[in-house]
């Protein structure tokens, strides 16, 4: 009986060279963005972009970005890109990406998308209220921008609506942290915590909590005063919050203890 091997050996061969050659091919249909001409790269990166290929989209649209930024397709280029970067959840450098076109082209149609589209990135990046609150204050920042410098258009609604959650988160987050030094009886920087609620964030859901907490601790150091004008304060700011009613003057709760 014939051996195989001599068949095996020429049909591996066959095998190997079939994949160099598909292998060749590939690379051979790798072309490098920073080589086409604008209007084949903007051609390329537009096919892409509106395929929902962001990922193919990027590399062109940031080659075009970085050669042709003087070409008048530039400001939609980085709008797409920014937004490419957004549908991969890339949030800083899709905001990044606004922030140049809103900066290199501040007459654009476009400018009032991608600054909205800043705030809009920075919320994503917003963190629960546990968390460190770089990013929320980088959204309060850019959401007010919009609301403040484009009123009556739909983009400065959207951005008061953050604008309102934001604010909540940042409250709450101060909220936290006088209570975590309540707890631990660190009542001053508690005292600290408590009053950065009512001086920044006094319209919020928190601020008439956060009143009442202050009261407690200046009832417990047996700052009488102080505690005095946390009640009232509390019964005249926000009369229909939960126990503000029932609270005791502060010589019934000092003479409870």
């Amino acid at each position: 009986m014939p051996s195989m091997k001599p068949f095996l050996m020429i049909r591996t061969a066959g095998l190997a060279l079939l994949l160099l050659l598909l292998l060749a091919g590939c690379a051979s249909r790798r072309v490098d963005p920073r080589t086409l001409a604008p209007d084949v790269l903007y051609g390329r990166a537009s096919q892409a972009y509106d395929a929902r290929n962001y990922g193919a989209a990027i590399p062109f649209l940031q080659a075009f970005v970085e050669q042709y930024l003087g070409d008048p397709r530039a400001p939609e280029a980085l709008m797409r890109l920014g937004r490419s970067h957004m549908a991969r959840r890339d949030y800083v450098t899709a905001a990044a990406q606004f922030q140049r076109l809103a900066e290199s082209f501040p007459a654009s149609p476009f400018n009032l998308e991608a600054r909205f589209a800043i705030c809009e990135s920075y919320v994503r990046l917003s963190p629960k209220p546990v968390l460190d609150q770089e990013y929320t204050r980088a959204a309060l920042e850019h959401c007010g921008a919009v609301a403040a410098n484009y009123p009556g258009t739909t983009q400065a609604e959207s951005a008061r609506t953050h604008v309102a959650q934001l604010r909540e988160k940042l409250a709450e987050k101060a909220y936290q942290n006088g209570l975590y030094y309540q707890r631990r009886r660190a009542y001053d920087s508690a005292v600290i915590y408590f009053g950065d609620v009512l001086e920044d964030y006094p319209d919020t859901a928190v601020a008439p909590y956060a009143l009442r907490k202050l009261y407690d601790v200046y009832t417990v150091l047996g700052y009488v005063e102080e505690a005095g004008q946390a009640r009232e304060r509390l019964l005249r700011e926000y009369p229909n919050a939960p126990g503000a009613a029932d609270l005791p003057s502060v010589d019934s709760a000092t003479a409870a203890r």
